[in-house]
C-alpha cells in the first residue's frame, strides 16, 4: 500500500476491528512493550507473504527502532496484514502487502511514537 493509499484508508476508517473474522493471537505479553504486525496467510509460500516478508527483512532496523514484532498465522483464507499498537488496539487491517515507508509513516504519526522519538 502506498503512503497516499494509506492516508485515504485512514481517512475512511480502515483501522479498527478486523473485518476478516480472523482471531488475533494472545498479545498480552506484548502490551505496552511492542507493536505487533500480524501476517495472516494461506501459505508461507504465497506470493503476497513472500513479498511482505522480503520488505520487512530489508527494513529490520526500522522495525526494531519502532518496537515491532512480526507474527505469522498460516491457514488463513486470505492474505492480511494487521498492526496492533502497544495499547492492544488494531491500528491497521489491510489485504495487500504494505510498503515499509507507509507502515513507518503510520506508526511515526502515532502519539505514543511521537513521545518515543522525543524522549530518545
Amino acid at each position: 500500500m502506498s503512503v497516499a493509499g494509506l492516508a485515504a484508508c485512514l481517512a475512511h476508517g480502515c483501522a479498527g476491528e478486523s473485518t476478516t473474522g480472523l482471531a488475533l493471537p494472545d498479545l498480552a505479553a506484548h502490551q505496552w512493550k511492542h507493536r505487533v504486525l500480524i501476517i495472516d496467510t494461506p501459505s508461507m509460500q504465497s506470493a503476497p507473504y513472500l513479498q511482505q516478508i522480503s520488505a520487512f527483512d530489508a527494513a529490520a532496523a526500522g522495525l526494531k527502532e519502532r518496537d515491532l514484532q512480526v507474527m505469522t498465522q498460516t491457514s488463513a483464507p486470505a492474505f492480511r496484514v494487521r498492526l496492533v499498537g502497544k495499547d492492544g488496539g488494531v491500528k491497521l487491517d489491510v489485504g495487500t502487502p504494505m510498503t515499509t515507508d507507509a507502515l513507518f509513516a503510520l506508526i511515526d504519526a502515532m502519539p505514543m511514537r511521537q513521545d518515543e522519538m522525543s524522549n530518545r
